[in-house]
């Protein structure tokens, strides 16, 4: 298979009261205002993963880098698409034609251009956390928020949780709770991040979780001897 998926410092200066001067006790409001600030966040994200577990399919342009620690990276492009329960569609574009496809029972990867199509137990190009989030399986009391960022500047708000145990993934919201982004590292430090953009909620057509293998293509099961 050809295809493989500051915090800033703030130091703060308080000088003593100068010698005669009446001494004046300063009370900093900063602290309710985290705390005001806390609770917006923690209500953002739960309506924005409730949102989602709410919806009964989307689908979605994205764009994948994934950048490796030797200096190389790789880029895909194509449409994502989701419908609940357990079906979804990654169309690969670029670099080349290959997409992966669950009717909710199995999973079926075809590749075209080597006229190859092979039956699946899971995707590993993606988490197994990240596509149960994907289809709405995800609740907030599945997720711990380990880390919160924003971006105002591109209107994100990103969260770094972890979902179920697996290893921490970023997420990131546009101001109206919609995901634009996934990012991950691996224990050797290579990243994966997926953007998504042109989304529509709208849950698309079962016809498109249906594959048939064309005629002449060679079929691999490459499923556990269990399936």
């Amino acid at each position: 298979m050809r295809m493989r998926l500051i915090m800033m410092l703030v130091a703060l200066f308080v000088a003593g009261p100068m010698a005669g001067a009446a001494e004046v006790k300063q009370v900093w409001p900063l602290d309710g205002q985290q705390n005001v600030q806390q609770r917006e966040s923690d209500d953002f994200f739960k309506k924005s993963i409730n949102r989602m577990a709410a919806l009964p399919g989307f689908q979605c342009h994205f764009d994948q880098m994934m950048v490796f620690t030797d200096g190389g990276g790789q880029r895909y492009a194509g449409e994502l698409a989701v419908l609940k329960p357990k079906r979804f569609r990654w169309q690969y574009a670029q670099p080349y034609e290959q997409f992966y496809v669950s009717d909710g029972h199995g999973i079926w990867h075809y590749e075209p251009d080597l006229m190859q199509a092979e039956r699946l137990d899971n995707l590993e190009a993606v988490d197994p956390a990240v596509m149960k989030l994907l289809d709405g399986r995800i609740t907030p009391a599945d997720l711990q928020v380990l880390k919160h960022e924003s971006d105002a500047g591109a209107g994100v708000s990103r969260y770094q949780v972890r979902i179920k145990g697996s290893d921490p993934v970023w997420l990131g919201f546009s101001k109206a709770g919609d995901l634009m982004l996934i990012e991950r590292e691996d224990v050797l430090g290579n990243r994966n991040r997926m953007s998504l953009s042109n989304c529509s909620y709208i849950a698309p057509s079962e016809n498109l979780f249906s594959f048939t293998p064309p005629e002449g293509v060679d079929v691999l099961d490459m499923r556990s001897a269990s399936e």
